[in-house]
């Protein structure tokens, strides 16, 4: 995988979990931290960490709390995201 699969994927979707780029890139944390941490020196991307859970289980994994979003020029957008808990069934 190389740095433009990761910024053409976030640029398209505007933001993504950490986990959610593992699972699409079938990379582990370890290996895409790295290159994200490039994109954001590069002032491309953003990361947020949130400290809000699903609400519906309270045992969602950290990679999910952590997101990555496209830098559009001077603004990102800080929607949150609702990603499915994999613990609500």
């Amino acid at each position: 995988m190389i740095l433009t699969e990761i910024q053409t994927y976030l640029s398209l979707q505007g933001r993504a979990s950490l986990g959610q780029l593992e699972q699409h890139f079938h990379v582990s944390s370890n290996a895409l931290s790295p290159m994200l941490e490039k994109l954001i020196r590069k002032g491309r991307v953003q990361k947020i960490v949130s400290s809000n859970h699903c609400g519906s289980c309270g045992s969602c994994a950290p990679e999910t709390l952590i997101i990555y979003y496209w830098v559009k020029g001077d603004c990102f957008s800080t929607e949150p995201l609702s990603p499915a808990c994999p613990h609500s069934g």
